[in-house]
């Protein structure tokens, strides 16, 4: 089976989590797994669900964001997957056999079906050459390593059929699809970085499991359907319980039983009780929007908006004023969360 990430980025989400999670399972049931790195389609940026043309990243974000990816992955899934990356399939054609092996093989029609492409076209939005390339050098790769299955989300669909055009092209069986939702993500839309409400992988264990417990219940029953194997949520009678037993079980997945365990007494302590933790993170002090940025590990302007919005107290208050300087010993409240004490 084949499963490929392209590595546009550093991190993977809970998204990405679903099918990894079906991957897994086929792997306990003792299917050999292909894992393929697109280090080519991602620096090409897949148009899949996109209405304008992907940023091309360099070989070295490329390379570095795919070691970052593998890095997480394992956390998943169990050792011994064979590891590719696709830039190296790439490398070993010349432009005569991409021309008569790949291109020559679909139609700009069949490229323009794409419901992505059709929309862009229709409206008149530029659609980059380069943009029809990248699900033939994705379907290659299942020619490559004779793919049997391929697992992804419902959106890799297009993708997947050019896949199974080219290996019949090569006197291959047509790769069989494992496809899986797309879930929605901490505010109710499609789980994405563009919308800023996804949940990383490898994210903190008590910001994982608090994130967790911050979503609808509507959501939180997808979850439960989608990323955990529980099956007597049932008997949790309450909405509490269950997204308790949600959030346990994704961060045990992940991080250990342990850690969910800590996270969750954690979470109880600090968010229920509303009590701070016996100890604190210590963090240089530094104007109020720094720290909180430094402590929340996302961009300035995040911290600040958090900080006019009264997400912020300092010793108990709130303060509104992003260049605040909290006095050293002052302990920083950033949400209902998370706290440190300025060192």
């Amino acid at each position: 089976m084949k499963f490929g990430i392209d590595p546009t980025r550093d991190r993977l989400h809970l998204g990405h989590f679903v099918p990894l999670r079906l991957a897994r399972k086929l792997q306990e049931r003792g299917h050999k797994l292909d894992l393929i790195l697109g280090t080519m389609t991602g620096r090409l940026g897949d148009p899949s669900g996109q209405d304008k043309t992907r940023p091309i990243l360099t070989d070295a974000q490329a390379q570095a964001n795919a070691d970052r990816l593998l890095e997480q992955v394992e956390r998943v899934l169990l050792p011994g997957f064979a590891v590719h990356r696709n830039h190296e399939f790439v490398a070993a054609m010349d432009v005569p056999f991409f021309l008569t092996r790949l291109a020559s093989r679909i139609t700009v029609a069949n490229m323009l079906s794409r419901d992505g492409f059709r929309k862009r076209a229709d409206a008149g939005q530029p659609i980059a050459l380069h943009e029809f390339l990248v699900p033939l050098i994705q379907g290659w790769d299942s020619v490559v390593v004779r793919a049997e299955v391929e697992i992804g989300g419902t959106d890799q669909l297009f993708n997947f059929q050019i896949a199974r055009q080219l290996q019949e092209a090569e006197g291959q069986t047509p790769q069989r699809c494992l496809m899986t939702p797309v879930i929605r993500g901490t505010d109710g839309r499609k789980m994405s970085k563009s919308f800023d409400n996804a949940i990383w992988i490898d994210e903190e264990p008590s910001e994982m499991f608090g994130r967790i417990m911050s979503v609808s219940d509507d959501v939180a029953e997808e979850w439960l359907t989608m990323l955990t194997d529980i099956t007597d949520s049932g008997l949790l009678d309450h909405p509490m319980k269950r997204k308790k037993a949600l959030a346990h079980d994704i961060v045990r997945q992940l991080h250990g039983a342990s850690e969910a365990d800590r996270a969750q007494a954690h979470f109880e302590r600090t968010v229920q009780r509303k009590e701070l933790p016996d100890e604190l993170p210590t963090a240089a002090q530094d104007t109020l929007f720094v720290m909180v940025s430094v402590a929340r590990s996302e961009s300035r302007s995040k911290a600040r908006k958090l900080i006019l919005g009264g997400g912020v107290r300092v010793d108990g208050e709130k303060v509104t004023d992003p260049l605040c300087m909290p006095h050293v010993g002052a302990t920083i409240q950033i949400g209902k969360r998370l706290a440190v004490k300025v060192g």
